[in-house]
């Protein structure tokens, strides 16, 4: 496998298809042993378009599993969720034993207000799928006629709804505004597609994460916060993690099927050069990472 660099003084990884493999809701137990173990010396974020709750029971409840008091109390110390892609920041209260927000993006009215725009968008995608923001604070969530369940069709039918969703939303947002990406931002994460405020999407989680870590931790970073590990699997024009990992903050790594600039996503690979992709691709960092 290509050479990780030890010096990473934090890390920040997407959830769906990063710490999960394709068509599966939580990470493999032994990922979430490794997460646990990094956490014991770095401060970890989540980087998710879910919404804090789900994120609690998909993620937080798995790395909680058989584990030690003492690794319990430095995983919730060094533990970062930077929830609904982005646009809402939260550490955890060890005190109050839940998350606390730190920082929130508001919707950008100046563009639509929020309400006018579900009315459309629903009315646009209804065959193919609906809006599901009723636990949402900020952005708004799409999700296909499935409904997230893999069960009623294949991962491949899931994707390619989702596509199409994402594909009326962008002419939609065109015809409402031709500059509509100075205020919201869209992305196909392949299982939904999600609109949130251009100022609060994952890249700027990166930077308030690295901003967080100096005002309140100390720790001192190099141009660019290259010192933060970000992890992801959807870079490609239109995917979720197209801002995550465009490498003007942080050290990327995608552990997707896309390739692009490998000068900037470093993918993962075996010894012969092949990449290691999704949950497993992020296992096999963070076990070379962490040695």
């Amino acid at each position: 496998m290509n050479s990780v660099s030890k010096n990473f003084k934090a890390a920040i990884f997407d959830f769906d298809g990063t710490l999960t493999e394709k068509g599966h809701y939580e990470p493999p137990h032994e990922l979430s042993r490794e997460l646990v173990r990094l956490s014991q010396t770095t401060p970890i974020g989540f980087c998710t378009g879910r919404e804090v709750k789900s994120f609690e029971l998909h993620g937080l409840s798995q790395l909680l599993l058989d584990i030690t008091p003492s690794d319990r109390e430095q995983l919730l110390k060094n533990l970062f969720l930077f929830a609904e892609n982005g646009a809402i920041g939260y550490k955890f209260d060890l005190e109050k034993e839940q998350f606390e927000e730190f920082y929130r993006v508001p919707w950008p009215d100046e563009f639509m207000p929020k309400e006018e725009l579900k009315h459309h968008l629903n009315e646009a995608i209804k065959d193919f799928g609906k809006l599901y923001d009723n636990k949402h604070q900020v952005i708004m969530v799409m999700r296909t006629n499935l409904d997230h369940d893999f069960h009623k069709g294949t991962i491949e039918e899931i994707y390619g709804l989702a596509a199409s969703i994402y594909d009326i939303t962008i002419k939609l947002l065109k015809r409402i505004a031709p500059d509509y990406e100075k205020y919201v931002h869209v992305g196909n994460s392949g299982i939904g597609v999600v609109i949130g405020p251009a100022n609060g999407d994952k890249d700027g989680a990166i930077v308030r994460f690295g901003e967080y870590l100096k005002q309140d931790r100390g720790i001192k970073f190099g141009e660019n916060f290259s010192e933060i590990l970000c992890v992801g699997d959807s870079p490609q024009p239109g995917g979720n993690d197209f801002h995550f990992l465009n490498g003007k903050s942080g050290t990327v790594y995608n552990v997707g099927e896309y390739v692009g600039d490998v000068d900037i996503l470093n993918p993962v690979l075996t010894d012969d050069g092949q990449k290691i992709l999704h949950a497993a691709g992020t296992l096999a960092l963070l076990k070379k990472l962490l040695g």
